[in-house]
């Protein structure tokens, strides 16, 4: 089962002064100094990238359909690296989908741990040439500037030991599948 929430991007008032939410803003932040998380959960790390993306105005007005499971989506990989690549993927959305709507959607790894998290992210109206897509795979500076962002994202995919693929289509757009290794056994 899963919980689906929309978001157009821009900030969500609730009633409460700036002034009053810029302490819990900076409590958010953390140091680089802090020691690196390794045990992740995917879904939380969606939400935070969402509302990180959105609180900046990143998105560009651009409404983002979210699909997550309602158990926690663990994964064994570097916490920054995770926000890293999930910030550049929704970015690159926002910038290709020619003001069409975005939808990630987080997958959970199977019972046995042999299989890994993955997800997509699902921009319909963005469009990729050929050569593009066999240079997202080569090295981020033989892409133009919108698509940068996308091969920054297979960069640190593969740091991780994990894999990006780029799926394209004159109807769906582009939907770029990250699969990230398998927790193994200590899921449970």
């Amino acid at each position: 089962m899963s919980a689906a929430v929309s978001t157009t991007g821009g900030t969500q008032s609730v009633g409460v002064q700036p002034e009053q939410n810029a302490p819990a803003r900076i409590a958010a932040l953390e140091s680089v100094e802090v020691p690196e998380v390794f045990r992740v959960d995917v879904a939380a790390a969606a939400r935070d990238a969402l509302e990180l993306l959105g609180v900046t105005r990143r998105l560009h007005g651009i409404e983002v359909a979210l699909a997550l499971p309602e158990d926690p989506v663990p994964t064994r990989v570097s916490s920054r690296r995770l926000q890293q690549v999930l910030l550049l993927l929704l970015a690159h959305a926002a910038d290709a989908s020619n003001g069409q709507g975005i939808r990630l959607m987080v997958d959970e790894p199977d019972d046995f741990g042999d299989v890994g998290p993955r997800f997509q992210v699902v921009a319909p109206g963005a469009s990729l040439s050929e050569r593009e897509a066999k240079a997202v795979f080569l090295s981020p500076m033989l892409v133009g500037p919108l698509h940068r962002r996308l091969a920054r994202a297979r960069e640190l995919v593969d740091s991780v030991g994990g894999t990006l693929e780029v799926t394209r289509g004159a109807a769906s757009g582009i939907t770029v599948t990250v699969e990230l290794p398998a927790p193994g056994l200590s899921s449970w």
